[in-house]
């Protein structure tokens, strides 16, 4: 099996517990972002990363897009975390949103359904989430689809939708390489 390394960038921990969870079922290194150097990618065949989705972008993914021409001959898996209710549409629109026409082709996507914890949230977050709420609530209900009516639903609670056995396509598309 090829050497596989798991980096993540997490606000709120929901991408730190899924790069755990492929990194112990691959039996892969682990690290932070802010704790890799594009040098130290260069002993691995598999690169994972993994980070939420905040307005479409994926938080710290520009250290992969900056050295994308470094590892492009590598394997390079890529998991966004978030609260959509449709993975499909929200795998194309973070590949649209965030990687090149060679990236697309190349690089493997991945949604996992991640955790929302009011409580724990930064003012601005809070402040982003009321914007978006109030933005919905002017639309009529009729429009509203599954990702809008579970934004409401969950507005201002702690709800965690993180399932280990959601890795299981990731750790698939691995292990078939």
């Amino acid at each position: 099996m090829s050497k596989t390394i798991v980096i993540y960038k997490t606000k709120y921990g929901s991408a730190k517990k899924y790069a755990h969870w492929i990194s112990q079922s691959l039996g892969a290194d682990l690290f932070d972002v802010k704790d890799v150097s594009v040098q130290m990618l260069n002993s691995y065949d598999t690169i994972i990363y993994g980070g939420g989705l905040y307005a479409g972008g994926l938080l710290g993914f520009s250290f992969i897009k900056k050295n994308y021409e470094l590892i492009k001959n590598k394997n390079v898996v890529v998991f966004a975390v978030g609260s959509s209710l449709n993975p499909d549409k929200t795998e194309e629109e973070i590949k649209n949103r965030n990687l090149s026409d060679e990236m697309k082709e190349k690089v493997k996507v991945f949604f996992l359904r991640g955790a929302l914890d009011y409580k724990k949230m930064k003012p601005f977050d809070k402040f982003l989430m009321f914007c978006l709420k109030k933005t919905i609530e002017m639309k009529k209900t009729e429009d509203w689809d599954d990702d809008t009516k579970g934004i409401i639903a969950t507005y201002g609670k702690s709800v965690d939708f993180t399932d280990e056995k959601s890795i299981n396509p990731i750790l698939q598309y691995i292990n078939s390489l």
